[in-house]
Order: structure tokens, then sequence, then C-alpha cells
């Protein structure tokens, strides 16, 4: 019996020493594959996915801003320039700029003392886009979610479980 207590006691004694360290790190990587999700689904995850409000393809007068008025320049009611540049491109994605720039600007960094988890971009427009700044719209890709509180949960389960194993 004391050699069963004995053994508990040091796997309790590893697991609390392990884990503060492997749940920062896990909050990090889950919270990066969450913002990735988000963009690849082009909306915001919580419960449900509430997706991201399309470009604008209209002047404030109410004429179409994609296509050619006139055949002047091009056939009328043929994309224009602007139209062809965003007829099948992700919205948050930049026209021949490599991509997704704003998706893969995204860092986090694990600070032990504080027992914090801390994201980063160094695009200056990504909380214009997050929080609807400035007139833009809301295109939410990181916040409170109960999708990603459900991710990191499964996983420390997991890590926990195999820890105690």
């Amino acid at each position: 019996m004391a050699g069963n207590l004995k053994d508990l006691q040091k796997l309790l004694w590893k697991a609390s020493n392990e884990i503060p360290d492997k749940a920062l790190r896990i909050i990090g990587v889950e919270g990066k594959k969450f913002i990735e999700k988000n963009f690849r689904d082009q909306g915001f995850t919580d419960t449900t996915t509430k997706k991201w409000e399309s470009r604008r393809t209209q002047d404030n007068s109410g004429k179409d801003i994609t296509r050619y008025r006139t055949n002047r320049v091009g056939r009328s009611g043929s994309l224009n320039r602007y139209g062809s540049r965003n007829a099948d491109r992700a919205i948050l994605v930049g026209f021949n700029t490599g991509g997704d720039k704003l998706k893969n600007s995204f860092k986090y960094s694990v600070s032990q003392g504080s027992q914090r988890v801390v994201f980063r971009t160094y695009k200056g427009y990504a909380a214009r886009h997050n929080e609807g700044l400035d007139g833009m719209p809301k295109r939410q890709f990181i916040g409170k979610s109960a999708y990603l509180n459900r991710q990191i949960f499964d996983k420390l389960k997991r890590v926990l479980d195999q820890t105690l194993k």
C-alpha cells in the first residue's frame, strides 16, 4: 500500500510541475490554429461560425465597381481590373502580395512569470479588421470563443491523461 501511495505522489508531483508549462504552450499553439481556421473559414467561430461581410462591390451611388460600364475601355458588363482581382480571392487576403500576410503575421509568446500567453502581429491594420474600427466592417479572427476553449480543454485533458499513465 505504501508503495502505491508513493507512486501516486510521484505522479502527481510530476504532473504539477509539467502541466503549467505545457498548458501555456498548448494555449499558444491552439490559439494560432484557431486564427488560421478563422481565415480558412472566412468567419469567426464561437459556438457557430459567423461569416465575414464580403467586400464592397458598389460605390456610394450604388453602381457596380467590379464591371465595365461602357465599351470604351473593356466590354460592357465584363469584369474590370478591380473585379477580376477580387473575383475568387478570399476576404482579408491581399492581391498580388503573396497572399496570406495578415494570417501568417501572428506570433505568440509565453510568459512563465505572469502565466500568460500573448498573441501579437506587426500588422497595424489587424485591430481595424478584428474590431471593425474606422468604418471597416468587423471581420473578427481572434477573441473569446467557446470553440477555442473546447479545443484547449481537450488537448490539456489528453496531455494530463498521458502524464498520469
